[in-house]
C-alpha cells in the first residue's frame, strides 16, 4: 500500500511541475510515461491486475488534478467572474488603454 501512495504522490508532483513549466500538450507525453512507469513498479512489487489498474488510474487522476491546480495558481489573477458580470475594470490595469480625464 505504501508503494501505491508513493506513486500517487510522485505522479501529483510530476503533474504540478508540468503545470508550472509547460502547456497542456506536455500531458500527452507525461501521462503515458507515468502509466508505464507505474505499471512496471507495481508489477515488480506483485500487484494484481485490478489493484494495478486502480493505482495507475489514481496516479493519472492525481497528475492531471495537480496540473490543473498549478495552472490555476499561475493564472488566477487573470480569471475574474466579476468582470464578466458587471463589466467593471479589474484590479489590474488594462494594456493599451489610456486614462481619460474629464
Amino acid at each position: 500500500m505504501t508503494i501505491a501512495l508513493i506513486l500517487i504522490f510522485v505522479s501529483a508532483l510530476a503533474g504540478m511541475a508540468t503545470g508550472f513549466t509547460y502547456r497542456v500538450w506536455a500531458l500527452v507525453l507525461i501521462s503515458p510515461l507515468i502509466a508505464v512507469l507505474a505499471a512496471i513498479i507495481l508489477h515488480i512489487y506483485g500487484f494484481g491486475i485490478v489493484a494495478g489498474v486502480t493505482v495507475i488510474t489514481a496516479c493519472l487522476v492525481a497528475s492531471e488534478l495537480a496540473y490543473l491546480s498549478a495552472t490555476y495558481l499561475m493564472h488566477r489573477h487573470e480569471i475574474s467572474v466579476q468582470d464578466d458580470i458587471d463589466g467593471g475594470p479589474s484590479e489590474q490595469s488594462e494594456q493599451k488603454i489610456r486614462r481619460q480625464h474629464k
